[in-house]
């Protein structure tokens, strides 16, 4: 492939990624109003805290279901029939997923708004096509270190657009046309987006077809189970499985964290995760940048998670919500680059004709990290929330002697 057609294919990469991650991320703000606000009107009755948390985590909870489920299935498929068929079909069913997603929260109904984000999830096989689609398209291992850190920017860039979508469309406070189910209409509309840009920009990647593959419901079990008796991986599926919950923990419960320590609008709300995006952005094009120039990857994955952790812990101990989002925003910054690193270590680590089969590995560890995060978060947060970020501290923490361990 020449220069002008991998540009193009990442082009094309960049922009699905950017685009599935609004239609995740926007929930962070969306959701925690909705269940702990009564002017949505969303729970009929007035349940106690611990039920609205219940209820809170179980959505939360109904994406990486489905994820978990459906991401190792398409991982396979796509070494089986190449990247850009799978890449139309699982844009095609993320449509209809968040579509319907938008027709459940005007039924205002809890089970239908679960079963609808289990389905969107069942369909996002994406970030790991992208990841796979990325190392497939990187010729060394310095291509790739940089081109895992432009997916974190454009995770990045995305993150406030996702805050922006989910935080003012779905506020009736803003305008009385706007609505929860806003965002999921709009999202839907932007994934669309997504089909043309692999229809016009995307060449298969991938020219080493594997003669077998099959469906399997349980493919995400097995992976997990695969990961751990890989040798050369092992750490590194365990390392993605911390920071999950790590950072996890720190997104998902953020809104509730807010709302309940220091009583923000959904304003100040939305207003703090955007902070948070510009600094995670910063992490991938600055200082990802100039720390590959002077370090090699595994020094830089070892001081990002250090330094994270620490942040997040300093960050935990802040008595106003603007001194807890300036040191959540700083430890944003170091977060990319230990995202960005693991997922660099988990690709150089797997064989070049089974990058497909890691990355849907990778997108299995990952799913149950951000299923385990709202049950866990759940039942933490009825006991105190004040434990959200010590947790997350803690996650992250393991993430760094997991590293420091030969």
């Amino acid at each position: 492939m020449n220069t002008l057609s991998r540009a193009k294919a990442l082009f094309a990469v960049y922009f699905i990624a950017s685009i599935d991650n609004i239609g995740f991320c926007m929930v962070f703000v969306l959701f925690p109003p909705l269940l702990l606000n009564p002017q949505y009107g969303f729970l009929s009755q007035a349940p106690s805290l611990v039920a609205k948390l219940v209820a809170m985590g179980a959505l939360y909870a109904a994406f990486p279901i489905g994820q978990f489920i459906g991401a190792p299935v398409i991982g396979e498929l796509a070494d089986r029939f190449g990247r850009k068929k799978l890449f139309l079909s699982t844009i095609s069913g993320t449509i209809f997923g968040y579509l319907f997603t938008g027709f459940t929260l005007d039924l205002k109904s809890v089970i239908f708004v679960f079963i609808a984000r289990f389905l969107t999830g069942l369909f996002s096989g994406n970030q790991g096509l992208c990841n796979a689609s990325i190392a497939d398209l990187s010729p060394n291992e310095k291509e790739r270190a940089r081109n895992y850190g432009i997916l974190t920017v454009v995770w990045g860039v995305s993150f406030p657009i996702a805050l922006l979508l989910g935080g003012v469309f779905s506020d009736p406070a803003v305008s009385r046309h706007f609505s929860p189910s806003i965002p999921f209409y709009i999202a839907g509309l932007f994934t669309i987006l997504n089909l043309l840009t692999v229809l016009f920009f995307f060449p298969e990647t991938f020219d080493r077809i594997e003669k077998r593959a099959h469906f399997d419901l349980f493919k995400g079990i097995h992976n997990i189970k695969a990961a751990v008796k890989m040798n050369s991986t092992r750490k590194f599926f365990l390392l993605i499985l911390v920071w999950t919950l790590g950072w996890g923990y720190s997104v998902t419960w953020y809104g509730a964290y807010s709302i309940h320590r220091f009583d923000v609008s959904q304003k100040f709300l939305t207003l703090g995760l955007l902070i948070q995006g510009i600094f995670w952005t910063l992490g991938g094009t600055v200082v990802n940048p100039i720390l590959l120039k002077r370090m090699s990857l595994l020094p830089i994955a070892r001081l990002s998670y250090l330094v994270t952790t620490l942040l997040l812990i300093v960050a935990a101990l802040m008595p106003t919500f603007l001194t807890f989002i300036i040191f959540y925003s700083l430890a944003a910054v170091t977060g990319a680059l230990s995202l960005s690193s693991t997922f660099n270590l988990i690709s150089i680590s797997s064989p070049a004709a089974a990058q497909g089969k890691a990355m849907g590995m990778t997108q299995s560890v990952n799913a149950l990290g951000f299923f385990l995060v709202p049950i866990f978060g759940a039942l933490t947060g009825a006991i105190s929330m004040y434990t959200f970020y010590p947790i997350a501290a803690l996650f992250l923490g393991i993430g760094y002697a997991i590293l420091k361990k030969p």
